[in-house]
């Protein structure tokens, strides 16, 4: 049966975000200081929100001196630091290895190099790169070096949603979580920014800041910590049971399952659930079905597994790191 969208109503479909949620939030913190543990990762504790560090790796563990940076001074997170920051849930990416320019020269150091010793200091693969600067750092040499060294999503500077069936996800938009905005349309904090948006058109909105204290440390480039504090509570209360709040990596690997798996019908309501050419990089390969409707429960492998109801939606979460056999129970 074909319903009005052009669709197999009688065949499941994946979710357009993972455990059938409406929109995803994330947020980003440049530069990783160690001065976050003043305030940003409490604020983000206290309301289960994963944070993501971009660490510019040559400065990790050192006290960051970088051209005439307003950053300059502060301590940038190491490898110890780092590494508890993961087991927090947070999230770890390249933000390059020096936050210049990056050229045709420098790139095999800026994105492979960077990428290797981060790596080795986490322990963890790196799976994204974070433009440092501004969209220079977007271009065609930097992203083919991406590809080259593996990577699966480069976030830039650009103030717009990320949506579940963009195509390129090295390119990925960051809304900036500043006082205010850059001359010469200067824009007030506004804690609502791009909600509204994102609800509307299942986005994903990932903010950016760097490390938001008593008062911001540039009005263009960061928030306050009560500024911060009123923007997270907004998402959550405004979110509520709505709203994935992921990890930068777990959205990206979601992304690719999404458009990597295949369902093949076997038979009337059996059918073979299986991914073709997913980058080996994606490490966490849940996935989330929307199931027909009048369906009491599902056997996968042989194994009955009672469907969830969101918003009327029948869904069921699992791991597709291996071929499956489902059988719809009606």
């Amino acid at each position: 049966m074909i319903d009005e969208t052009g669709k197999d109503s009688t065949k499941p479909s994946v979710s357009p975000w993972k455990y059938g949620k409406k929109w995803v939030y994330s947020i980003t913190f440049d530069e990783a200081v160690s001065d976050l543990h003043r305030f940003a990762i409490p604020i983000l504790d206290k309301y289960n929100v994963p944070g993501h560090l971009e660490v510019v790796v040559g400065q990790m563990g050192q006290i960051r001196n970088i051209g005439s940076s307003s950053l300059n001074g502060f301590k940038h997170m190491g490898s110890e630091e780092l590494r508890d920051m993961l087991s927090r849930g947070w999230g770890v990416s390249n933000h390059s290895w020096s936050h210049e320019i990056i050229t045709f020269k420098t790139v095999n150091k800026e994105i492979g190099h960077a990428k290797k010793v981060l790596e080795e200091a986490i322990g963890e693969p790196i799976t994204i790169y974070c433009a440092p600067g501004n969209n220079d750092n977007m271009n065609d040499a930097v992203l083919d070096a991406c590809r080259r060294y593996g990577y699966l999503g480069a976030m830039s500077l650009t103030d717009a949603l990320n949506r579940p069936d963009d195509e390129d996800m090295l390119w990925i938009n960051r809304t900036f979580l500043h006082h205010q905005g850059y001359t010469p349309f200067f824009s007030e904090f506004n804690p609502f920014r791009n909600i509204l948006h994102a609800k509307r058109d299942q986005g994903w909105l990932i903010d950016y800041c760097h490390c938001p204290l008593e008062e911001p440390i540039h009005p263009n480039k960061d928030c306050s910590e009560a500024q911060l504090r009123e923007r997270i509570e907004t998402i959550v209360n405004e979110g509520g049971d709505e709203v994935w709040l992921a990890r930068v990596e777990d959205a990206v690997d979601y992304r690719y399952m999404r458009r990597h798996t295949c369902i093949q019908r076997k038979g009337k309501d059996i059918f073979s659930i299986f991914t073709e050419d997913l980058p080996s990089q994606v490490a966490n390969q849940g996935i989330t079905l929307q199931l027909p409707k009048n369906i009491k429960a599902v056997e996968i492998n042989s194994k009955n597994i009672n469907p969830y109801s969101v918003n009327t939606r029948l869904l069921i979460d699992f791991n597709l790191s291996k071929p499956i056999k489902m059988r719809l129970i009606r």
